[in-house]
């Protein structure tokens, strides 16, 4: 007996909630445009509400949503064909498919990268976040951080070393356990 339409209403907003950040990195990893990812993304969640009635409950729904992604993706292609930027489509499919075996180890490296980011200092993680997170402009944050742009990039570009070091010895302490 299927749930009253409230209800799976309810249920789509939160699968959604849960799983907006995995599916909108899965999108921007297939199209090289920021804003086009979010476009997708909400045609995305369109696609998903109407059909969501065809959702089995007992499956996992991040890989359902991802076939909606892909399609909308394709809808996407199709009208921005004179792009330049357009990866062909064979290219896509490949990307789309190892992105979605990589899915785990993925999202390991976001449980690291987040550990890492922890062991940064106040105004080293404020840093990483103004750029990366909130996409701060280098201007402000060259007032607000009192750098010059030369100190910012080499600051920023030590730090994404770091993290990256750090995030590898996370993975090679994992595979060693």
């Amino acid at each position: 007996m299927r749930p009253e339409p409230a209800s799976r209403t309810e249920q789509l907003v939160l699968l959604l909630t849960q799983n907006q950040e995995p599916l909108f990195r899965y999108i921007f990893s297939l199209v090289p445009c920021e804003a086009d990812a979010r476009d997708i993304l909400q045609e995305t969640s369109l696609a998903l509400y109407r059909k969501f009635d065809q959702y089995d409950p007992s499956r996992p729904f991040l890989p359902w949503a991802y076939r909606f992604a892909y399609l909308q993706l394709q809808k996407h292609r199709e009208k921005s064909a004179r792009s330049p930027l357009l990866f062909g489509e064979e290219l896509i499919h490949l990307l789309a498919l190892e992105r979605e075996q990589m899915e785990t180890e993925l999202n390991q490296r976001l449980q690291f990268l987040d550990h890492c980011l922890n062991k940064l200092t106040q105004q080293d993680k404020e840093l990483v976040t103004s750029r990366y997170a909130m996409r701060e402009s280098v201007e402000d944050m060259m007032r607000r951080f009192a750098m010059s742009r030369r100190t910012l990039f080499r600051n920023l570009e030590l730090l994404r070393q770091r993290l990256h070091d750090c995030v590898t010895r996370q993975i090679q302490s994992e595979v060693l356990s």
